[in-house]
């Protein structure tokens, strides 16, 4: 892995994950190649956390030629979590946004017309 800072420690695997007594958070086990990091995170540090990886990921793709198409990927390897609420949101007369709760996080799709997006979200609901 190329950086310009320090050279990061390699992540072996996410070994627990759990609740934090109150619920307003949550913890995460990392297992690195040397020792064991715990994280705690609430809702805000978690989306920048996912923002941040989300962002580094999109850059990553535009190198990547290894990548197989969406249609011949194997659904069965995506990642499947159920949502909680689903909606969608009129930014303005051209464009709409699919917004759908997971867990505790609001993710917002950006849709080219009302009913693709009103197909997806019933997609999604079942």
């Amino acid at each position: 892995m190329e950086t310009s800072g320090p050279n990061p420690k390699q992540l072996k695997g996410i070994t627990m994950a759990w609740p934090s007594t109150d619920g307003k958070a949550f913890a995460i086990r990392l297992q690195l190649a040397d020792s064991v990091l715990d994280l705690e995170l609430d809702d805000e540090r978690l989306k920048q956390l996912l923002m941040a990886l989300m962002e580094s990921s999109t850059l990553c793709a535009k190198k990547r030629t290894d990548l197989p198409s969406i249609k011949a990927g194997d659904p069965a390897q995506a990642v499947q979590i159920p949502a909680s609420a689903i909606d969608v949101v009129k930014l303005d007369e051209s464009r709409k946004q699919l917004v759908m709760r997971v867990g505790t996080l609001d993710l917002a799709l950006m849709i080219g017309s009302a009913n693709t997006a009103k197909s997806l979200a019933m997609a999604l609901r079942d």
